[in-house]
């Protein structure tokens, strides 16, 4: 898996999966799965403006066809404190 839209798209369809569930995931855990997916997201990289970027991604393609996936993104994913990325 590339960074950028590849991880995008994925993050998305984690969250459907996660929200459908009822489950939040830490930014540490993901960064774990998408390093294990091969996306390379080193200690320096904040997390959260990975997710933002998916949700911002997201946000724009829905608009178009009117799915909801960045509010399952702002609902699935939390920080180290378990305390929402999005208002």
């Amino acid at each position: 898996m590339k960074k950028g839209e590849e991880s995008y798209e994925f993050i998305g369809h984690l969250a459907i999966a996660l929200y459908t569930q009822k489950i939040r995931l830490r930014l540490s855990a993901l960064q774990k799965i998408l390093n294990d997916k091969g996306a390379n997201y080193g200690p320096g990289i904040g997390m959260g403006r990975v997710v933002s970027a998916a949700y911002d991604y997201w946000e724009q393609k829905n608009s178009a066809d009117g799915w909801v996936i960045h509010h399952a993104i702002a609902a699935s994913f939390t920080g180290q404190n378990d305390e929402y990325l999005f208002d």
